[in-house]
């Protein structure tokens, strides 16, 4: 009697031990999410210098000033070429004045010709002179707008909407063509730029990318504009995207990214159905019925990209099979199952 209850009670105890819970293997999209480290930077930067030479008369900007397209920034002496823009003016006049002469000469000269009072000669001279005239008019006038030209770039005027990030000249200092006198920043056209592995190069149409500023909580979308292979020893491309729901961000800032990429549909199992051996391989327990009994069969598996959970498995399990997921720990080959799950 005594030994009956033994046996009892030891299988009690073993039928316990082998109660598991099973989820069914479902195909869904092998999503693989890589994590990319960025920084802010800005397309739109400028390091302004002057066309011309000459001394800073005026500084009409400072350091952290926020300017407009248009706007001035500095001037400089203009006073020698503002009088070469006079003096072409008065050889204008000049050149006006002698090509008017020749016009009366030569309408003179072809009232007389109807007369036959005048040699041919004499009246193609005329023309030419007038010819002449003409030309030295157009020259003068190209030489006044040069000068006015000139004169127009004394004044140096932001090219876009920009903050002034850095001021390399002060008042009275002479500066020559190509000289860096203050750098502007687009801070309203910012871009974030990764550096990603060639590997997701050809899924980028179907990523999702998010970002965040280092220790915020918040992800905001962000849209890819280019995709720009870099030095191939690197196995890297340039991913450079649009911030538009970022509105804190300035040049410079690292930035937190996680590129979601989907790709083709599969099987795929909870990550707590995995059992990692000493030697490197992954198998899962499956719930298989035989005889009416649900029975233990371990399965090695190929396993893929996991996220938010579950775990895409390239080979070893097929869409619809049970997987063990709770009770997997001590589980033998063809153990006989209770399944907390079972409902058929």
């Amino acid at each position: 009697m005594a030994l009956t209850l033994l046996v009892i009670t030891a299988g009690a105890a073993s039928a316990q031990e082998t109660r598991v819970e099973t989820q069914r293997v479902e195909a869904t999209p092998r999503i693989e999410m890589l994590r990319l480290n960025g920084s802010v930077s800005a397309p739109r930067t400028s390091q302004i210098s002057s066309a011309e030479s000459g001394l800073v008369s005026t500084l009409n900007v400072d350091l952290g000033s926020r300017v407009r397209q248009g706007e001035r920034l500095l001037t400089l002496d203009s006073r020698e070429a503002e009088l070469e823009r006079q003096r072409t003016q008065a050889n204008i006049d000049q050149a006006r004045a002698e090509r008017d002469d020749a016009r009366r000469l030569l309408n003179e000269a072809n009232q007389l010709a109807e007369q036959e009072h005048i040699a041919a000669s004499e009246q193609r001279q005329r023309q030419n002179a007038l010819a002449a005239a003409e030309a030295a008019l157009a020259a003068q006038r190209a030489e006044q707008a040069l000068w006015e030209l000139r004169v127009s770039r004394h004044e140096v005027t932001a090219p876009f909407d920009a903050l002034i990030t850095q001021r390399d000249t002060q008042l009275g200092e002479w500066v020559t063509p190509g000289d860096t006198l203050m750098t502007l920043i687009d801070i309203d056209a910012l871009t974030i730029d990764f550096s990603v592995p060639f590997s997701a190069y050809a899924q980028m149409d179907d990523a999702t990318l998010e970002v965040r500023q280092k220790g915020d909580d918040q992800w905001y979308t962000a849209q890819p504009q280019a995709q720009v292979p870099q030095d191939t020893s690197s196995r890297q491309f340039l991913l450079r995207a649009d911030p538009s729901e970022a509105r804190t961000l300035l040049p410079g800032m690292a930035v937190e990214g996680r590129l979601r990429i989907e790709g083709e549909t599969g099987p795929s199992v909870p990550r707590d159905a995995l059992i990692r051996r000493p030697d490197g391989s992954v198998s899962v327990w499956l719930a298989r019925q035989q005889d009416d009994e649900w029975r233990a069969v371990e399965q090695r598996v190929e396993i893929g990209s996991g996220f938010e959970g579950n775990v895409a498995v390239h080979e070893g399990v097929e869409v619809g099979e049970r997987v063990i997921v709770v009770g997997n720990e001590r589980l033998e080959q063809d153990q006989t199952l209770t399944l907390n799950d079972d409902k058929e």
